[in-house]
């Protein structure tokens, strides 16, 4: 009877077995089909995912606007390269002495053929700046032995008057370069004057002979803040050609004839001006910046692109609350030094660069005399 009874157990355990078996088959059976199906679906909803990212991009960068999307690429860009450790300072005061070491060696050739580069130096009015930037190019002339002949005129003096003074130094051998010291009073015709000026002799290189033939590539003199930039670019290892220019400033004096010299260093250049629409886009842009439009900090740092090269020639004074105005240039140094590859202070950069070139000129009019 037990005996009888374990068989009848195994026989319903063996029978329960097959059904569960058999259910257990149909189940996995099951699973995998649905489990291959939502493979499909998800492949098919992927794609619509997909496209939805893709939209969602678009949306973002449209919003947010390109610009901060290349300010990730620079950042992404600085972190691979371990983040900028700070921009050479191009020392203009440095740089200026070395230029007149040089030239004294040739001041000495030319004595010895009896030509002594001789500055004749106008000066009309009383303007203190006025003043200090004679004095100190007269010292810095001395130093090297050129000489200078000191023309000063009261704040009275008609245009005819200043032209027949001016006649008189072009008339004269002995004078090789002849300087007018701008501003020039309210009244007097500067741009007569500074036509009025040979252009063998006018070593500021301003007048329209000069300026064409630096236009043509063919310079007999260069206007000399526009010749200390490109030297201190040189002096900062940067090579202009390929590279994205951008100067800020349409004058004569600077920004034309620097944009010029940028152009003949085979730079794509760009000038910028009072009516340039979005500054800051063509700051992040430029590889080599030279800003001489006279606003002071006008150009932030934060626009700086990593790297570049900053030549600023602003000579801004600003009323700090102490008992002398403070000098700004036309960047704001401090934070665009911790962003650039090589940048100018001021003072100390572009200002003593100008006085070597212009002393530069003379000599070069004394040897071609």
């Amino acid at each position: 009877m037990v005996q009888r009874s374990l068989r009848e157990l195994q026989a319903r355990r063996h029978r329960r077995g097959l059904g569960w078996g058999l259910g257990l088959e149909q189940l996995e059976q099951l699973r995998l089909e649905r489990r291959e199906s939502g493979r499909v679906r998800w492949r098919q909803l992927g794609w619509v995912e997909l496209g939805w990212v893709i939209v969602i991009v678009v949306v973002v960068v449209l919003f947010f606007g390109l610009e901060r999307l290349d300010g990730l690429v620079e950042l992404e860009l600085e972190l691979q390269l371990g983040g900028m450790s700070g921009a050479t300072i191009l020392d203009g005061k440095a740089l200026s002495k070395q230029l007149l070491d040089q030239l004294a060696g040739r001041v000495e050739a030319c004595k010895a053929r009896g030509a002594t580069p001789c500055l004749a130096v106008v000066l009309v009015g009383d303007d203190p700046a006025s003043k200090i930037y004679v004095r100190s190019k007269e010292r810095r002339a001395a130093k090297v032995g050129i000489a200078t002949a000191d023309h000063r005129l009261p704040a009275t003096t008609t245009t005819d008057e200043l032209l027949a003074r001016i006649d008189e130094l072009n008339r004269d051998d002995a004078v090789h370069g002849i300087l007018v010291q701008l501003p020039l009073p309210a009244g007097v015709d500067e741009q007569r004057v500074l036509r009025s000026v040979d252009p063998r002799k006018d070593v500021d290189g301003f007048h329209p002979d000069n300026l064409g033939l630096l236009m043509l590539g063919t310079p007999r003199f260069v206007a000399c803040t526009p010749q200390g930039c490109m030297r201190l670019i040189e002096h900062a290892g940067v090579d202009p050609s390929g590279k994205r220019a951008l100067v800020v400033g349409r004058s004569n004096i600077v920004g034309k004839p620097v944009a010029q010299l940028l152009l003949h260093a085979n730079a794509t250049v760009t000038i910028a001006h009072s009516r340039t629409q979005d500054l800051e886009a063509e700051v992040r842009r430029a590889d080599i910046i030279v800003a001489a439009v006279g606003r002071p900090e006008l150009i932030r740092g934060e626009w700086i692109r990593a790297g570049a090269c900053v030549i600023d020639v602003g000579m801004n004074r600003v009323d700090a609350g102490g008992p002398k105005p403070k000098l700004l240039g036309d960047v704001e140094y401090e934070a665009a030094a911790a962003r650039a590859g090589s940048i100018t202070p001021v003072p100390g950069g572009v200002g003593p660069m100008t006085i070597a070139c212009l002393l530069a000129n003379v000599v070069s009019a004394a040897e071609q005399a």
